[in-house]
């Protein structure tokens, strides 16, 4: 097909009702976060091993989310007891679809270290439309959403050693984080606004 037959329409999130601007971050604690389940696929362990490694002591990381069968139960079980003397990982557990906004408003930095094929991430949309910045893998999905540089980072998958110095080019310059705000916010939609879309789509087709 040629690329002239091809639309590509962005999903629609419900997007929040209160979005405070972010403010210079300057010497306050760098929070960088993880909203999604806790199981291997996902790279927490690659994650974990790149956080732990960095020597900052004005930086956390939180994880939002739960295991959802046996496997992955014991696979953060495992992670939980391996990191347990690092102070700086705080674990949230699951929380509510309708509560995620409010549990990342705080926060500072997404990061999705998946080492698996991804499509699109409602969390990296969420992220985005509360004016946080990601940095994830390069595992498909993350790639349509994020543009390098200008709404966040990628960084190639199952690598610790970038993951960690993408992190520490972050910590050593806070102004970035702030300075993509704006560019964020405007790669997300709401529900209303793709459905708009499409609608229009449809009427303005010739099929």
């Amino acid at each position: 097909m040629p690329p002239t037959g091809i639309i590509v329409i962005p999903h629609g999130i419900p997007l929040p009702s209160n979005v405070s601007s972010l403010s210079s971050i300057g010497n306050e604690c760098v929070k960088f976060f993880y909203v999604g389940r806790i199981c291997y696929v996902k790279g927490i362990h690659v994650l974990l091993q790149a956080f732990n490694s960095l020597q900052q002591d004005n930086v956390e990381l939180h994880l939002i989310g739960g295991a959802g069968n046996k496997g992955e139960r014991r696979y953060m079980a495992q992670l939980q007891r391996k990191y347990k003397k690092d102070s700086r990982i705080i674990w949230h557990g699951k929380v509510e679809p309708e509560q995620v906004f409010d549990e990342i408003k705080n926060l500072h930095v997404l990061v999705l270290p998946s080492i698996c094929l991804e499509i699109f991430g409602l969390n990296i949309s969420e992220s985005l439309a509360m004016g946080k910045p990601v940095l994830a893998t390069r595992c498909g999905g993350a790639e349509m959403q994020i543009e390098d540089g200008v709404n966040g980072w990628l960084v190639e998958p199952n690598d610790a050693k970038a993951l960690k110095a993408k992190m520490e080019d972050i910590i050593n310059d806070v102004s970035i984080i702030p300075s993509m705000e704006m560019s964020g916010r405007k790669s997300v939609i709401s529900i209303e606004e793709h459905c708009k879309i499409l609608v229009n789509l449809y009427k303005e087709s010739k099929l």
